[in-house]
């Protein structure tokens, strides 16, 4: 069995590739972990989420929340962001502009302590 690979091996070495010489494997991109760090940290620097307070997305006050939302707008993530957290059911927070309360989207957040909207709600 080894004798066959080795003759597979040099038959595929002499097959014409379009080159001028025998058949070399691809090579995957390698970079370096500095590199890597370096592209990750000017990455983040574009999302909010990333260079804010991570409270902010998570906040019981409608100020903040709203501010969160605010700053979701300006980031090239959104859309992705959003559809991942509807995917997800997040129970809570700010996602993709949108604030998740038991998993589902909501139109604003509601302070603690207030009643319901309506009695019908209650019931």
């Amino acid at each position: 069995m080894r004798l066959a690979q080795l003759l597979d091996e040099r038959l595929l070495d002499t097959i014409p590739q379009g080159g001028s010489g025998p058949w070399t494997p691809h090579q995957p991109l390698t970079q370096s972990a500095a590199e890597a760090a370096e592209l990750d940290q000017q990455f983040s620097a574009l999302l909010p989420c990333r260079t804010n307070d991570p409270e902010l997305w998570f906040a019981e006050h409608t100020a903040q929340v709203e501010q969160a939302k605010a700053l979701c707008r300006t980031c090239p993530l959104q859309a992705g962001c959003l559809s991942g957290a509807l995917d997800r059911q997040e129970p809570w927070g700010v996602w993709g502009g949108e604030v998740f309360v038991d998993g589902k989207v909501v139109a604003r957040k509601r302070g603690r302590g207030r009643p319901r909207k309506s009695e019908t709600a209650a019931a």
